[in-house]
């Protein structure tokens, strides 16, 4: 688990995915523990959750990070699966027009 003040990354595996689940904000100033967290834990032939339940904010930098990992996965491979947040979080994406886009799931389990 990586931390920063109120901000901590939860970690575990879960079959052929490694599940992320960040709690607190995902802005500028914590948006690389996550990034961070991701490319130490996630092994060549993983997929990723990214489990958003427990984010109570998040900024364009946050935004900006999910659709670099979902390029990513579609470059080399790998599949990524979204959790959905609470309406603050998931706001950021229905405002950008990018959540139609993205590989929302309701639980982390699908």
């Amino acid at each position: 688990m990586a931390a920063s003040g109120n901000f901590d990354v939860g970690i575990h595996h879960r079959g052929s995915a490694v599940v992320v689940a960040p709690t607190g904000e995902i802005d500028l100033a914590t948006v690389d523990l996550v990034r961070d967290t991701v490319d130490r834990e996630r092994q060549p032939e993983q997929d990723v959750v990214l489990d958003l339940r427990r984010v109570s904010f998040m900024d364009t930098s946050g935004l900006r990070y999910v659709l670099e990992m979902v390029e990513h996965a579609d470059r080399d491979g790998f599949s990524v699966q979204i959790v959905r947040g609470p309406a603050a979080v998931q706001r950021v994406f229905e405002v950008s027009g990018l959540g139609p886009r993205l590989p929302f799931v309701d639980d982390a389990g699908e």
